[in-house]
């Protein structure tokens, strides 16, 4: 569960089931925020799927600038589900779009919290918004169960 931060909105997207923008004019369609969850038949391992990620990345687009981002998340402990591990990722790509993926490890999945924004200027305008997403996350537990 978590809660839409204010001044943004819902917005259709067949790939992503929960995708948010800024409810502003002339923002960039490379200004988005969303939340997604992959689930696992064993105990996802967060810097593996990071490890994974990153390196498909570079392989793909061989001048992005990939670092750690220090950004803190209370709500992010060890729980039922959580496993209290998280990592936030800051990638620059060469057209100046800017993004943070937040990755959180729980027991069965690997959940994604990502920030996009056309430059730095949009980036640093609405991290205050992704940290109020974040913020509001509750991940109380899943089923998973496979066919």
């Amino acid at each position: 569960m978590l809660n839409i931060p204010k001044n943004w909105i819902q917005v259709e997207n067949e790939q992503i089931p929960f995708l948010i923008k800024p409810n502003e004019k002339n923002v960039s369609d490379n200004t988005y925020m969303y939340v997604y969850g992959l689930d696992y038949q064993s105990p996802p391992d967060m810097d593996l799927w990071i490890e994974g990620n990153n390196s498909g990345l570079k392989n793909d687009i061989p001048q992005i600038k990939i670092s750690d981002l220090n950004l803190k998340f209370e709500n992010l402990k060890t729980g039922n589900f959580l496993t209290g591990r998280y990592k936030p990722v800051s990638y620059i790509y060469p057209d100046s779009k800017e993004e943070v993926l937040l990755v959180i490890e729980s027991k069965t999945t690997i959940i994604t919290a990502v920030l996009s924004a056309k430059d730095n200027v949009e980036f640093n305008k609405y991290l205050d918004s992704f940290k109020e997403l974040v913020n509001s996350l509750k991940i109380n537990g899943a089923n998973v169960t496979y066919k």
